[in-house]
């Protein structure tokens, strides 16, 4: 057996990193699979049968109530105090247990008549909707 003496091969061979590489791969993936449109469903094209006219529910009777600024709370356009209101709440809960109650209130108005007025309405059973302008402030 012949040994080198001396000295080892200077050449190596060259080594490639694959991490780069492979990160760059999943990029690429990532890019292609969030880019793409996704195929229509073709489930979503549904004929949808005609409803009769006469099955549709009759509109719930809609409740206005005003809450001045001053703290003034008007009821159907008379002034009532907090437990005349709550009292007519409830007697409008028991005849039309359907309806809605709409809340106009003064973005100056107090806040703590505004939260028992909800609790007015809530404790009488029914809905009670939030009129806002069209920025979406109350």
């Amino acid at each position: 057996m012949r040994f080198r003496s001396g000295s080892r091969s200077k050449w190596t061979g060259a080594v490639i990193d694959l991490t780069p590489l492979i990160d760059i791969v999943f990029l690429l993936l990532l890019f292609f699979l969030l880019t793409a449109a996704p195929a229509p469903d073709p489930t979503l094209d549904v004929a949808l049968p005609a409803a009769a006219a006469a099955d549709t529910p009759a509109p719930a009777r809609e409740v206005t109530i005003v809450l001045q600024a001053s703290g003034v709370i008007y009821y159907e356009n008379a002034i009532v105090d907090l437990p005349e209101l709550e009292a007519r709440l409830l007697q409008l809960a028991r005849s039309d247990a359907g309806a809605r109650v709409i809340l106009r209130g003064d973005r100056a108005s107090r806040y703590d008549l505004f939260v028992a007025i909800l609790e007015a309405a809530s404790n009488a059973g029914l809905s009670l909707h939030v009129a806002v302008d069209a920025q979406g402030r109350p």
